[in-house]
């Protein structure tokens, strides 16, 4: 490729920040390792995910998954019982 065409397809790549994003959204740059752009690639192919933002939002999901739950944490603790009557107490 002669050097016009290389310097023109760089040109063609870039994203300016400023323009609106994918569905309106502002870009924000973001700057990557090969090794991380690898994983994300590797993600996005088995996931048959069509963008970044895409591949974001599935990582994202699944991390949020793995949020252990506050439920449980007090498994020897009895069943809540109340020592008094409380008269204001809405009834069920």
């Amino acid at each position: 490729m002669n050097e016009a065409k290389i310097k023109q397809k760089h040109k063609d790549r870039s994203a300016d920040v400023h323009k609106p994003g994918h569905k309106g959204e502002v870009r924000a740059p973001v700057q990557f390792s090969k090794l991380a752009k690898d994983k994300l690639d590797h993600v996005k192919q088995a996931e048959n995910l069509d963008s970044y933002n895409a591949v974001i939002d599935y990582l994202y999901g699944v991390w949020k998954s793995t949020i252990p739950s506050a439920a449980g944490m007090f498994p020897g603790l009895g069943p809540f019982e109340r020592e008094e009557e409380d008269l204001n107490r809405v009834p069920y």
